[in-house]
């Protein structure tokens, strides 16, 4: 499965979505100062109270990051997987001596672990220089402590596998079509109602852990499903 993956690095370029994960770190960046900044902007808002506090603040920030690399996540599948199983170069890859299920599982692992991984980079990145900069200069009212970093962390820890996960799910939609469009739609839909979701309780850990579950579960399916097809597919 190693020499799989290592196989796909070399086939396929990731210096471009390294560029998209550079520019969705800087802007989330700036979200975030963006967001944390409401309360002076507009003090006689109703809710700009709760833009400064951290847990919200991280909650919404994580989720807007979530949503995004879940679309990054759609557009990895669709190059790696839809692309690769239609027309011509299925025929090719199909003709691989090798197990068709060993073939997808490591393109899937391949786009799961850059999302999630590359998330987790991303956020954890942003947290720490605005937490650094926080505890120097202070912008939120709020109190900065270690429950609340580890909290922070915890809560992106979660959004980063969220984010792999609707990929998959995104794919399982766009495989059946084999089209691009639809993946990438379908992860906007799903990115949309999970944050809906999760936004409704932003940083409750049980709401948290039953969207986990049930995407996972989803997930499951889905991947089951793909290699199913796969493994049925004609030359």
């Amino acid at each position: 499965m190693r020499n799989l993956i290592a196989l796909e690095l070399k086939r396929n370029r990731l210096r471009p979505y390294h560029i998209a994960t550079l520019i969705c770190g800087v802007t989330m960046l700036g979200f975030q100062y963006l967001m944390a900044a409401i309360p002076y902007m507009d003090p006689t808002e109703p809710d700009a109270e709760l833009f400064s506090q951290y847990p919200f603040l991280m909650g919404i920030t994580c989720l807007v990051c979530m949503a995004i690399f879940s679309i990054l996540s759609a557009v990895m599948a669709s190059r790696f997987v839809v692309e690769e199983y239609s027309g011509k170069r299925a025929i090719l890859l199909l003709s691989y001596p090798i197990s068709r299920k060993k073939v997808l599982c490591a393109k899937m692992m391949l786009v799961f672990a850059y999302t999630a991984g590359g998330m987790l980079l991303c956020g954890a990145v942003v947290q720490a220089v605005f937490f650094l900069t926080e505890s120097l200069f202070p912008i939120c009212s709020d109190h900065l402590t270690i429950k609340v970093v580890l909290q922070s962390l915890g809560f992106l820890f979660c959004c980063s596998v969220l984010a792999g996960l609707m990929g998959v799910i995104a794919l399982w939609f766009g495989f059946r079509k084999k089209s691009v469009p639809v993946t990438i739609v379908a992860s906007v839909v799903l990115a949309t109602i999970v944050c809906q979701i999760i936004s409704s309780a932003l940083v409750f850990l049980p709401m948290m852990g039953a969207v986990l579950g049930v995407t996972g579960i989803l997930a499951t399916l889905a991947i089951k499903n793909l290699l199913r097809q796969v493994n049925n597919m004609e030359v």
